[in-house]
């Protein structure tokens, strides 16, 4: 794939950096902080996060994407863009800081007065520099804004630990968010080489809409169904089958939603450049679904096998009712790349109209198998998902064929090779490994370790050409002369 290669590569290397530097520190940042706050003060901020979520796909529009699709982006452009993102969060930002009385009240939480308005005027402040951030993507520029992040992050996270350690509450944690948020602000504009100007296009605010609308259009009834799993669930059943049903759920979905978010971050602008040619486009696409089941299936998969010492380590034998449904989500989150793909088609091709009408297709789809699994039990539900994630990727793989005639079969012929090899090498080493009388932690790190190294040794055995690709790429981004040696010999 020569350019194209390297290019994702050198991106996923930036992106997995910065989760690899925040993730540990992040989590005994939540250990400390879960100590220090209540469950009812991490609760608070959350109950209006649809309100801001639906808000914040209504203030992008889908405008930052369809920028970075336009190869030959204009001045004009970029400044609608700024311009309208700007407006559009003052419009909402306002309208939401009106309503804090209002939400305040529905809820009963006296307290979401203030954080709502202090998260309005973020969310508005935040906008001023939205355009600065997608400018580094659309250049390809990963490197930049890994950075930025991680060492803000690292820097709010002990603010937030002392404010709440001298009695701040929810507080400490909207106090990580403005000062997140500030100092995003300040530096972007200190760093980036474009400045606004006082431009404004018409015909490329008609341009973008057109793109745009339709994918916010998409983002909304998304936020709306993965809020429904929590309304139906916290309905029907009990509190503690939510709360074991929603553990389990996030454990799923961390490394495969983390990978995946990287995979469309980066891989989007790069293919964007390879929008007109169809052959060439085709032939990457068929690259990456091979690279990445390659990865991502096998860490859910693995994440499945080792369900039971998962869920000990990281919440404690209590919550042993979460493992089935870690297992079973994970299954569903096994082929969740593919559907980052497929849609990642859609946006480069410039298919918005599309990308609405299948995501309409799915969430039909989706609601009715929720609610017909909703009347049997939260282990059918959670069954179900495997089943929707399925069933709307073939939706997803079927306009793929009409755009570059890249087939359903095709895709799955690069993709269940690799799915059984996965599977054989991880579940028989997890039953023999969770027979051990081990502490959780050492079921966990073992069995990773050796179903990790049984899977790629015998991906070399049968001289995998997806495994050699990988190497290939790995090569020149080696830290040290031995390892480079290494990864050089194992190259056929």
């Amino acid at each position: 794939m020569g350019r194209v290669a390297q290019e994702t590569f050198s991106g996923l290397k930036w992106q997995f950096l910065q989760k690899l530097t925040l993730q540990p520190v992040q989590l005994v940042f939540m250990m400390f902080l879960a100590r220090l706050l209540t469950p009812e003060e991490f609760g608070i901020l959350g109950l209006t996060a649809i309100f801001f979520s639906v808000a914040d796909q209504l203030t992008s529009c889908g405008f930052g994407t369809a920028l970075i699709r336009k190869q030959d982006r204009t001045e004009e452009d970029i400044n609608t863009v700024f311009w309208f993102n700007v407006g559009m969060s003052f419009l909402m930002g306002g309208g939401l800081f009106l309503c804090a009385p209002l939400f305040a009240g529905f809820y009963n939480q006296p307290a979401l007065l203030w954080l709502t308005r202090a998260s309005a005027i973020m969310m508005c402040l935040n906008s001023l520099g939205g355009v600065h951030w997608t400018l580094y993507s659309a250049r390809r520029d990963f490197k930049t804004p890994a950075i930025v992040r991680t060492l803000i992050a690292v820097i709010a996270m002990p603010i937030c630990l002392f404010l709440a350690y001298i009695g701040w509450g929810y507080w400490a944690l909207m106090a990580q968010s403005i000062f997140s948020g500030l100092a995003s602000l300040v530096i972007i504009w200190i760093i980036s080489p474009w400045k606004p100007r006082f431009l404004f296009s018409k015909a490329s605010f008609r341009e973008f809409f057109s793109f745009g609308s339709k994918l916010t259009l998409s983002g909304i009834l998304d936020s709306l169904y993965n809020n429904a799993y929590s309304l139906i669930i916290g309905k029907f059943y009990s509190p503690a089958d939510l709360a074991y049903f929603s553990k389990g759920a996030r454990l799923a979905a961390v490394a495969p939603t983390t990978a995946c978010s990287m995979i469309g971050q980066v891989t989007f602008p790069i293919l964007a450049t390879l929008q007109d040619e169809d052959e060439r486009l085709k032939a990457v696409y068929r690259k990456y679904i091979k690279l990445f089941t390659l990865s991502v299936t096998w860490i859910c998969l693995c994440l499945a096998a080792y369900a039971k010492p998962y869920v000990d380590v990281m919440y404690g034998s209590q919550w042993g009712a979460a493992v089935p449904y870690t297992c079973l989500i994970c299954f569903s989150y096994a082929i969740w790349h593919m559907h980052v793909i497929n849609l990642n088609l859609l946006q480069v091709k410039g298919r918005s109209d599309l990308f609405l009408k299948l995501e309409v297709y799915k969430k039909i789809l989706s609601f009715a198998i929720l609610i017909y699994c909703a009347s049997i039990s939260v282990t059918a539900i959670a069954i179900g998902g495997i089943f929707t994630s399925f069933f709307c990727y073939l939706l997803n793989a079927m306009y793929s064929k009409k755009l570059i005639n890249m087939s359903v079969w095709e895709q799955l012929m690069d993709f269940i090779p690799l799915f059984l090899y996965a599977n054989l090498t991880t579940w028989p080493v997890a039953y023999l490994i969770l027979q051990l009388p081990l502490y959780p932690i050492f079921h966990l790190i073992l069995g990773t370790l050796f179903s990790g190294l049984i899977y790629f040794f015998s991906l070399y055995f049968f001289k995998n050409e997806t495994l050699n690709d990988l190497l290939k790429l790995m090569q020149p981004h080696v830290p040290t002369p031995v390892l480079k040696k290494i990864v050089a010999k194992l190259i056929r």
